[in-house]
């Protein structure tokens, strides 16, 4: 059986909000399988959906670009302690890759990294002799573009860079409202839910059937160990994923600014008010600082610890 150790329970926890102990009780019964004790506090009803991306964390910053209100970018640079983050090199760094983005529009992150930098290399030996400036580990880890060049795009940044979100609006005869005042605060707006809501999808046809199924699964076992026979399944299950897309999918989550619509609806409603009577969000990137970045235990896993041993006792 696989040892369960103080940092697994403290990322399980940190994944589901579960209890300290709840966490321990479904790592032994998974026999130390992290996927496998999200499932098993799910269906027990202690967790809401896994959030893998927290388990870790990292520093740095998130900062994104938006090239004539139809091209955009997000990106994230990571360091090692938020101290660093505060150090001239670095923000003169992250100044520079803006600069650098907004005039090469690179399409991916290979490219941002082999664009040039200045006239002794690219972006990514820049990255490399700050670390030696430094003294702490710098890295350009994620880059998303946004857009056609034929859509309305904007940006929203969060909490002076833990997170970035840029979104794509679409509809018809849109490139003659790009620069309306009503069609940038509608994106702006859709990008602070983004941000606040974590969805995980555009919409539903944007999920993965087997994480559908999986889904259905957990939601099934949960009713069943909670006593619900199984002839009421086929109206239970069904239901419960029609709420879990309105969780996860942008378009389908309640407008935070107008719980009685959704995203979508709201969206639209704008649009014909702006004359564009097909207007509809097409595409959304949000990046959060560190995720799946491993991060040093902090003393927290003490507290862990503690809890685990006197789960043993007992």
């Amino acid at each position: 059986m696989a040892t369960v150790t103080a940092q697994m329970v403290k990322e399980l926890r940190e994944m589901t909000l579960a209890g300290m102990s709840d966490c321990k009780k479904a790592l032994d019964a998974a026999e130390g399988d992290m996927d496998k004790a999200v499932v098993i506090l799910r269906e027990k009803g202690l967790a809401s959906a896994a959030k893998k991306a927290s388990r870790a964390a990292s520093e740095g910053v998130v900062s994104t670009v938006v090239d004539n209100n139809n091209l955009g970018f997000v990106f994230e640079v990571n360091c090692e302690t938020d101290f660093v983050t505060k150090n001239d090199g670095f923000q003169a760094f992250v100044s520079n890759l803006h600069n650098i983005i907004s005039s090469a529009k690179p399409a991916d992150l290979d490219a941002l990294l082999a664009t040039n930098y200045d006239a002794s290399g690219n972006v990514k030996d820049a990255a490399t002799a700050l670390v030696a400036q430094i003294g702490e580990n710098i890295t350009v880890r994620r880059f998303a573009r946004v857009g056609s060049g034929k859509n309305f795009v904007t940006s929203y940044v969060h909490g002076g860079g833990k997170i970035g979100v840029v979104v794509e609006l679409a509809g018809s005869g849109i490139e003659a409202h790009l620069n309306n005042q009503g069609l940038i605060e509608l994106g702006k707006d859709v990008a602070l839910q983004a941000a606040a809501m974590k969805p995980q999808f555009l919409n539903e046809q944007e999920i993965p059937a087997e994480t559908i199924k999986q889904e259905e699964e957990i939601i099934r076992n949960k009713f069943l160990q909670q006593g619900k026979p199984e002839a009421a399944l086929a109206k239970i299950v069904p239901s419960s994923i029609k709420t879990w897309f309105k969780e996860i999918c942008l378009v389908d989550q309640l407008f935070v600014k107008d719980d009685s619509k959704s995203v979508a609806a709201y969206v639209s409603e704008v649009g014909k008010k702006l004359g564009i009577n097909d207007l509809k969000v097409t595409s959304f990137i949000r990046l959060e600082l560190g995720q799946g970045v491993e991060k040093k235990a902090e003393d927290f896993a003490a507290e862990v610890a503690a809890t685990v041993a006197a789960a043993a006792k007992g």
